[in-house]
């Protein structure tokens, strides 16, 4: 077919630089990781626009018996256009509507449909009744007298690509940040769609013309601006519930660690967030690089460099999509009241420390000194002050335990409890000789541990001495392993732990009256920071047993 007026001239002329240009679009696109989320469906959706604009040009200019061919496929390439665009919805905003049964089920039945039917539809015309040739500005071919498939397969599509557009548009709707490139791509989506409804209603100035490639190239320069805008940097995703919704502070980074996003909270506590938007984090932080040493649940602690004197607790995490990382979710937390009670802890507990015990020295000094003056009646009461002194210090030591374990910033570390059980049975057994302390733990055990480990066996062990009102007590400490835990088990034959104390290990609260009080809540701060499935059970036979768990360790590797 001749190109005759220049009408056709000029849809030639659009339909072809429409299809070069997103044929371009494609290829950059392909530069781009597969990994991010719905680019691989995006960029086969601007393949598959750029085959319909080309096709819509070779209508006008090739022969009749290929124009044929191209117009009956003008209702395939746009179902499988909506098909595309759907899977594409759904990767990008992070659904699986794509993989569910039920929308494989349609693809199969609707291609396999349509396909079928369009092949017979010169028996049944349930499509359209013909193909013929239309003069109206300039002759070419168009569908004549369509038929209820023809509409039922519209009217599907029109239905699935707006569940897709609305699936990009709830992103920008839920959304403070900036989504342009998004609204873009929605917006510039449903143009196509619009247009096809004047083409399939024939209202055009040209009757039974296909005007979608104009939807189409529209589509392709909408495109192409929301790529500029960052439409695949970041997981729509990650800014939508990461930032959008959360109370701490949330930072965006990309894998170059580049400022993407963030939400209020961030920007008050790091003022020059907005200064610095797609620059290093590390302009504004120094030594940031530490944040990314430990991306498995470590936190790092820094005071940014403001005039205000605020510490802040940070926590990364990576943002990937399969085996590809796409970047960083930052979680600022404001601690600085935290840092200042903890400086507050430490210095009441230094004064304490010293005044307390310089105090008790001297009273029990004091009270040594009577004993050369006092006659029998008056001992008792020297030994009642003695006691008492002995037991407030030996309560001061145990709160010192508790506070280094409560505010220990260690990390769990990889610990020998072999040798640990193995040295409170040499000193118990020392200590308390009438008293029997045996252990059975296989050598060479480690678990991952903060301070507190030995402290915590030892009260058990002492505890279940000194509360045996037999002349000779005994206590086990059992210690078994599994596969990743190892589990450590303290009994005694004595009468029980009070009800008033087993309250500590039941419930984790409740006032401490008593030095062996304080002891059992040193136990229960320690398994909080180093252990699990704390447990407290009367034993058949008499006596009690306190059990825990640890995380176990792997020994180093010889060499």
């Amino acid at each position: 077919m001749t190109v005759t007026s220049p009408v056709e001239l000029v849809l030639v002329v659009f339909f072809t630089v429409s299809g070069l240009s997103l044929v371009a679009l494609t290829v950059y696109l392909r530069t781009y990781p597969h990994g991010i989320r719905g680019v691989r469906s995006f960029t086969a959706l601007l393949a598959l626009t750029a085959v319909w604009s080309f096709a819509a040009a070779a209508k006008i200019v090739l022969p009749t018996a290929v124009e044929r061919v191209l117009v009956a496929l003008e209702l395939p390439l746009g179902v499988l256009f909506v098909l595309v665009f759907f899977v594409f919805a759904a990767q990008y905003t992070g659904r699986d509507w794509h993989r569910r049964p039920l929308f494989i089920a349609y693809v199969v039945v609707v291609l396999m449909g349509l396909v079928l039917g369009i092949l017979t539809n010169p028996l049944h015309h349930l499509f359209w009744e013909g193909i013929d040739l239309s003069t109206a500005v300039f002759p070419h071919l168009v569908h004549r007298g369509l038929g209820p498939l023809y509409f039922l397969y519209v009217f599907l599509s029109y239905g699935l690509y707006c569940v897709a557009v609305y699936a990009l548009l709830a992103i920008h709707l839920r959304s403070r940040y900036s989504t342009e490139s998004v609204l873009l791509v929605a917006f510039g989506s449903a143009l196509p769609l619009f247009i096809n409804v004047v083409s399939v209603l024939d209202s055009a100035p040209i009757p039974g013309l296909d005007y979608t490639p104009i939807g189409l190239a529209l589509f392709g320069i909408a495109t192409t601006w929301s790529i500029q805008l960052d439409f695949f940097d970041i997981v729509p995703l990650a800014r939508d519930t990461a930032v959008e919704q959360s109370s701490e502070g949330m930072v965006i980074l990309d894998a170059e660690r580049r400022i993407r996003d963030f939400n209020p909270t961030a920007s008050e506590l790091l003022p020059s967030l907005a200064s610095h938007q797609n620059e290093s984090i590390e302009r504004i932080v120094e030594n940031a690089e530490e944040w990314f040493e430990d991306v498995d649940g470590g936190r790092t602690e820094f005071a940014p460099q403001t005039d205000e004197d605020r510490y802040l607790s940070v926590q990364t995490s990576a943002i990937t999509d399969g085996p590809h990382h796409l970047g960083w979710t930052v979680v600022l937390s404001d601690i600085t009241d935290q840092q200042r009670r903890q400086r507050h802890l430490h210095l009441v507990s230094r004064v304490l420390r010293h005044n307390m015990a310089n105090r008790i020295n001297t009273i029990m000094g004091h009270a040594e000194v009577l004993e050369e003056y006092v006659d029998e009646r008056g001992r008792p009461h020297l030994q009642a002050i003695d006691d008492s002194a002995g037991s407030i210090m030996e309560t001061s030591a145990k709160l010192r335990t508790i506070q280094r374990i409560v505010t220990s910033e260690r990390a769990r570390e990889r610990t020998n409890i072999s040798t640990t059980v193995e040295a409170i049975v040499a000193r118990y057994s020392a200590k308390y000789p009438a008293a029997t302390v045996t252990a059975s733990c296989p050598d060479e055990v480690f678990v991952r541990s903060t301070v507190g480990l030995q402290a915590a066996l030892e009260n058990l062990v002492e505890n279940g001495i000194e509360h045996d009102p037999d002349p000779s007590p005994s206590v086990t400490i059992t210690v078994t392993v599994d596969a990743d835990t190892v589990h450590v088990t303290v009994a005694d034959e004595g009468p029980g732990i009070p009800d008033t104390e087993r309250r500590i290990l039941e419930e984790g609260e409740t006032p401490l009256q008593h030095s062996s009080g304080v002891g059992l809540w040193l136990v229960y701060c320690f398994v909080e920071q180093s252990g699990h499935d704390l447990t407290f059970e009367l034993r058949p036979e008499g006596g009690s047993e306190v059990s825990f768990s640890l995380d176990r360790a792997l020994p180093e590797p010889d060499g």
